[in-house]
């Protein structure tokens, strides 16, 4: 009798047990589930604005094209040419740091003093196509200045595309931490990025009438 007592008390032991587990368990699903609700992920930056002061040059594509071209590239891309002008450019190029290596090979090591490169005559080929005007030293093909006009701008990092609808408004929306500058006419207006912080070489975009009119890549050479 003794006996069957005890195994009557073990058996209903077992049962209380397997009870509270069962009754635990959904509140520990509870707390879990709680937990996945109530954390927060960081939010994706968002990626149509750019705020940087500065804009490097191969960040930039002009009408799905880069900024620098070799020859060959250039040639196979616009195949029609409107004009081509050679003149001396007196206060140097940038092919003097953009194309060093060709450069140097061609015409020699630069003078110390003036940054130059004695065999070189200064001249540079100006190209004009489809409203753009593009700069040549006879080995690369460096994009100058560009009309609005049928022609895309797009900072690739962030898959902003600027054209001639393109109004200020807009631009500054995407654009926020770079200021606008007046310029000599009354209808017009600047922005600048920065190659780097080294120069003062920059990207300058000009609006006129509110809307975007050219790009330019301006050099500090004098």
């Amino acid at each position: 009798m003794k006996r069957h007592l005890i195994l009557l008390l073990f058996t209903i032991l077992i049962a209380c047990n397997s009870c509270n587990k069962k009754v635990k368990e959904p509140k520990k699903i509870i707390e879990t589930k709680q937990k996945v609700t109530t954390s927060t992920e960081p939010k994706e930056k968002d990626k149509s604005i750019y705020d940087s002061k500065f804009l490097e040059k191969e960040n930039v594509l002009i009408n799905n094209h880069k900024v620098i071209l070799t020859k060959d590239e250039f040639e196979s891309i616009y195949t029609h040419i409107d004009s081509t002008k050679t003149r001396l450019w007196e206060c140097g190029s940038p092919f003097e740091w953009l194309d060093e290596k060709w450069m140097t090979k061609t015409y020699g090591k630069k003078n110390k003093e003036t940054g130059l490169f004695p065999k070189f005559n200064g001249e540079i080929t100006s190209i004009y196509s489809q409203n753009i005007d593009f700069a040549t030293n006879n080995h690369i093909v460096l994009f100058d200045t560009g009309s609005a006009d049928n022609n895309t701008f797009e900072i690739i990092s962030h898959n902003i595309k600027l054209n001639k609808d393109t109004t200020v408004k807009e631009f500054r929306s995407k654009f926020p931490n770079i200021e606008m500058e007046k310029t000599d006419y009354p209808n017009e207006v600047r922005f600048r990025f920065y190659l780097n912080n080294q120069s003062d070489d920059a990207f300058l975009f000009y609006f006129k009438d509110g809307k975007l009119n050219y790009l330019t890549l301006w050099w500090l050479l004098c």
